[in-house]
């Protein structure tokens, strides 16, 4: 991985506002972990996987995606981040794609730039204010507004991080609807540099973060399971103590579950149970 150069006059203009210098987001052994999908949400995990050198002599580092469930991994993008304006541009072909602006940490309230993948849309950074990270480390966090209209459509940068929505920034929610993403936590060489606090309420935790955002098994917690069978809800393993919440993939609660079940079944499709200590179960129903 390359040897990251700073200008001095960048040190110095960072210094005076109390910050540190510039923080390269692409950096290898760093993970973004996050879920992604639509109706059926997915833990996915992003991951640096190699660097190249194009032609014009400027580095490309190949990011990679791997969803829960699937063994195989795919391609996100090839990434190059200039230290000196702080952009960000992706290609999903180095041969054929002329590249992207995908962020920009160096803007300012006002500055506006084109939504990755989508043309149409600008979107406008309205504020731009100090992020601390876990390490005490001092980067900028930008507001960003993605639609002109929508004063409450917004999306925050932290840099050196990337969104926090994940990597693939606001080119998920604007153009790509099925993505729909979810950060909860950015590590960096194996220790969690920072936890996005995911609402875990109705999306499946992830089995890569620690503290808020920790996982519980979705498919056997240690407690037990609840299965859907012949049309009820069936609790098998330890005496069930408490109740469980059902939600939908909206995030709006279906029914209470007290104890002595079985329980019939309240609506068709995937919910969301939510355990008495705290776990959470996917269930598919019919």
């Amino acid at each position: 991985m390359r040897a990251l150069l700073l200008l001095p006059a960048l040190w110095l203009c960072l210094g005076a506002s109390g910050q540190d210098g510039f923080l390269p987001m692409i950096q290898a052994d760093r993970t973004w972990c996050g879920v992604e999908g639509g109706w059926v949400p997915t833990p996915v995990t992003y991951w640096v996987d190699s660097d190249t050198v194009v032609a014009d002599g400027s580095l490309w580092s190949k990011l990679v995606v791997q969803h829960e469930g699937n063994a195989n991994e795919g391609m996100a993008g090839w990434f190059h981040e200039d230290v000196v304006t702080g952009e960000v541009w992706m290609r999903w072909d180095l041969d054929l794609d002329p590249g992207t602006l995908w962020f920009d940490f160096g803007m300012e309230p006002g500055d506006v730039m084109s939504a990755p993948n989508c043309d149409w849309a600008d979107i406008t950074c309205t504020a731009v204010e100090p992020f601390t990270w876990t390490d005490g480390t001092v980067s900028r966090r930008l507001t960003l507004q993605l639609l002109p209209d929508n004063t409450e459509f917004v999306e925050y940068w932290i840099e050196g991080i990337g969104s926090e929505n994940g990597p693939m920034g606001p080119a998920a929610y604007l153009c790509i609807a099925d993505w729909d993403p979810h950060a909860a936590c950015f590590v960096d060489g194996g220790v969690v540099r920072h936890d996005f606090e995911m609402d875990t309420t109705w999306l499946p935790a992830h089995a890569g973060c620690t503290g808020a955002a920790a996982s519980v098994s979705l498919d056997l917690p240690p407690a037990g399971a609840l299965m859907a069978r012949d049309g009820h809800l069936h609790w098998t393993g330890e005496p069930l103590r408490g109740h469980i919440v059902l939600y939908d993939l909206m995030g709006r609660r279906v029914e209470t579950l007290r104890r002595d079940g079985p329980w019939p079944t309240p609506a068709a499709g995937i919910l969301i149970a939510v355990l008495p200590g705290g776990g959470r179960l996917k269930i598919q129903t019919d």
